[in-house]
């Protein structure tokens, strides 16, 4: 397969910054366009001339490869995506760290985010909710297997393929290794997104264990299908003293319209204290799952849907 025409990197910017990218990058990728950027990096997209496929290239901001403690972050979000072998989770193939550029060659995963398909309170049918977020569920399973707690579940973290949907977790930047002192010691400093926090993630908890992550995942549900979250307005700093004190709202009184059993699955995973959530991601998955399995107007297209994931093998 022929590389797809370049575009131009940037306007405006001098050509420094494309140039150090090349360099770090060698003969094997081509840089296209820029995807976008966050707080840490930014996305272009590439080619990969020896496998001849796109490629999704993370690139550590300038100001922050200058930083140890960030290259090491950055460096470890790489090393566990590569570890995870789920289809539902962005792969890494490659890390690259040539002087002061560190980049993570990923799977490009061309379509939008769940953010993208709830924005301006979008709700979405309760078959397709728990089409796109069992996977996801899934994935999040075989990572708290391997001791990874990813800490940013959130819409904007589920990437939709454009051809049908196919979801992927992805951004592992602030996840956390139960086994290593360094992310331990990390997981008391309130990285991550105030509006999806757990409870003791938001309260700084060293020790927030997968149930932080079982919680995120029932306010990604929540928002889905109520088409906003439990607790609604003020600062960040209100939104987690919120979820903090008071008990979430049930779902079913949001959204009476959504199967009754679904609202309970979901509104178990948000309770305050861990110990009376969903045990592991794996539950969860089966609760909402199981709660479609009941007769009713969503049944036939889940299990269609859940039929055509096991064609693919999950």
């Amino acid at each position: 397969m022929a590389a797809p025409r370049l575009a131009v990197l940037e306007t405006g910017r001098l050509s420094y910054e494309r140039a150090r990218l090349n360099d770090a990058l060698g003969h094997r990728y081509d840089v296209i366009r820029e995807l976008g950027q966050g707080g840490m990096s930014r996305v272009f997209l590439g080619w990969d001339r020896l496998e001849g496929r796109r490629v999704a290239l993370k690139v550590l901001r300038p100001g922050l490869s200058a930083s140890v403690e960030d290259r090491e972050r950055f460096r470890r979000e790489a090393m566990i995506a590569s570890r995870l072998n789920h289809p539902h989770i962005v792969p890494c193939y490659e890390f690259i760290l040539r002087r002061e550029t560190a980049v993570a060659v990923m799977r490009y995963v061309p379509g939008d985010s769940l953010a993208s398909r709830l924005s301006g309170g979008a709700r979405l049918d309760p078959a397709t909710t728990v089409r796109l977020l069992a996977p996801i569920a899934d994935a999040l399973s075989l990572m708290h297997q391997h001791g990874v707690v990813h800490r940013d579940v959130k819409p904007a973290n589920i990437l939709l393929l454009s051809d049908d949907d196919w979801p992927f977790i992805t951004d592992f930047g602030i996840a956390t290794l139960r086994t290593s002192e360094h992310s331990r010691s990390e997981a008391t400093r309130r990285f991550g997104t105030p509006e999806f926090m757990s409870p003791e993630q938001a309260l700084g908890a060293w020790d927030a264990d997968h149930r932080s992550d079982v919680y995120s995942l029932g306010l990604v549900a929540y928002l889905a299908l109520a088409g906003e979250l439990p607790f609604r307005g003020g600062s960040p700093m209100a939104q987690i003293a919120q979820r903090a004190t008071l008990d979430v709202p049930s779902l079913w009184d949001r959204a009476p319209d959504v199967p009754s059993r679904l609202a309970a699955v979901i509104d178990r995973a948000l309770y305050r204290n861990p110990a009376r959530r969903w045990p592991t991601a794996e539950a969860f998955r089966r609760g909402l799952v199981e709660s479609m399995e009941a007769p009713g107007p969503w049944t036939a297209r889940l299990g269609r849907w859940l039929k055509r994931i096991a064609r693919r093998g999950v």
